[in-house]
């Protein structure tokens, strides 16, 4: 691949996307390569290269089912495009809310030999073990289930902070929050807080310091999604019924996902309200909010960084013998659109 890369004036990188994904290569870039394959004879040999490194070349991707939010589609791309980068296949499975096919999903592979796997993210402990029982790496993304692997985590502090500095600064004081009820997922405490928790404390800290409303009647708490999967905005649908019928509604509106602010603007549009004339709206993910109407502003996190750095840890996992497990951690950030503007006088 390096040879076909130096002939072609270009990345081994663009080669790998030559060969496993040409539609995301430009045209020329793509003639350019495909004539120096064939000018070098060129052809990947994932067999010979095992065996000649004692490894498969390929890495497990047990990840959220991206129908139920988009963002885990956008973090699936784009670890699979790093993981391809670098030689590596992603054999990917999706689970919903059900244990059994993450169970599943770890049992193929550790018969497909892969050399590390990559949750986002395990459920349970007892998801993981078989893994470190048959000495896989593992590299765990957003959510902890047990101590002691790769970490690559986001901090939503900065991202809420900034949504309701943005949100005050238009005027807005009664801001509501939407968002996972911790009682309502069992989420191991490996650092002691669960992703839930880190969520409201972070709203609620945002909204103290900035001296905006801290009601606790604003705080509207339940599932990102129905547990059978299906109809995925039904949630922040209900959520949002229930703060329109609040004696004192809220201006605006910070929901935990893009799913539950989809949710937000179909009950909103189905009463005739407006965003952003009646309620300003945030979501949080970045991934369908720009294609919501109104473009919806949303808390965002670095996705190719994240991607990267996530294999990274992976492939020194599985290059070094004396890799430590490391822990690392992602600011969130705010990406302005039209769903925010000031409220009513």
């Amino acid at each position: 691949m390096g040879d076909v890369a130096r002939l072609a004036g270009v990345s081994p990188a663009t080669v790998a996307r030559v060969l496993y994904e040409p539609e995301k290569v430009a045209l020329a870039r793509r003639q350019k390569v495909q004539a120096a394959i064939e000018a070098t004879g060129y052809r990947p040999n994932v067999v010979a290269r095992g065996l000649r490194t004692s490894r498969t070349w390929k890495i497990g991707l047990i990840i959220v089912d991206g129908r139920l939010n988009p963002y885990f589609v956008n973090l699936s791309q784009a670890i699979r495009l790093a993981a391809m980068a670098e030689g590596y296949t992603a054999l990917t499975f999706q689970y919903g809310s059900a244990n059994e096919p993450v169970a599943d999903a770890v049992q193929q592979l550790i018969l497909n030999r892969v050399d590390a796997v990559i949750f986002s993210y395990a459920l349970r402990p007892e998801d993981i073990a078989p893994l470190t029982a048959a000495n896989i790496p593992v590299v765990q993304v957003e959510q902890e289930a047990i101590a002691g692997t790769d970490a690559v985590m986001c901090d939503p502090a900065p991202g809420i902070r900034a949504a309701i500095a943005h949100l005050t600064a238009l005027g807005h004081q009664r801001i509501a929050f939407m968002g996972g009820d911790p009682a309502a997922y069992a989420r191991p405490r490996v650092h002691g807080t669960t992703m839930e928790e880190e969520r409201l404390a972070a709203f609620r800290s945002a909204v103290r310091d900035l001296g905006a409303d801290s009601d606790p009647s604003l705080e509207v708490l339940g599932r990102y999604f129905t547990l059978s999967g299906l109809d995925p905005s039904k949630e922040g649908r209900a959520m949002m019924q229930r703060i329109l019928d609040m004696d004192q509604p809220p201006t605006a509106i910070l929901a935990s996902s893009d799913m539950l602010a989809a949710g937000i603007l179909q009950v909103l549009n189905a009463a005739g309200k407006s965003v952003p004339g009646d309620f300003s709206v945030i979501g949080y993910d970045d991934s369908i909010s720009s294609l919501l109407a109104p473009p919806v502003t949303s808390i965002g996190r670095p996705l190719q960084q994240i991607a990267k750095t996530t294999l990274d840890l992976a492939i020194a996992a599985i290059t070094d013998a004396d890799h430590r497990p490391m822990r690392r951690v992602f600011d969130t950030s705010l990406t302005v659109r039209a769903s925010t503007a000031a409220p009513k006088s």
